[in-house]
């Protein structure tokens, strides 16, 4: 790894090369979590007015839905914090 940071250092017109392609790469990866974004908005809406036109309760509805998310994100994290545990840990 240091072999090619050094070579890439020593190549200034290769370094730029691969600035840009990696912010390309960036970009087009939150360009495609913003589209994700945007359709889980767009079920939640219209999963309120589901439960609007069948007479459910929203406030109960959305409590529900909050409380679904925060699970998703704390097992995500959970997963995460588990991943990079084992891959900081010493190899034998």
């Amino acid at each position: 790894m240091e072999k090619a940071v050094d070579y890439l250092v020593q190549h200034p017109v290769l370094f730029v090369i691969a600035v840009i392609l990696s912010l390309m790469i960036l970009l087009s990866l939150f360009r495609n979590v913003m589209k994700i974004v945007l359709a889980v908005v767009a079920v939640f809406v219209l999963y309120i007015a589901y439960v609007y036109l069948t007479g459910g309760g929203i406030h109960e509805a959305v409590q529900h839905f909050e409380q679904g998310v925060a699970t998703v994100f704390h097992f995500i994290a959970d997963f995460f914090k588990s991943l990079f545990g084992f891959l900081k840990s010493p190899k034998k």
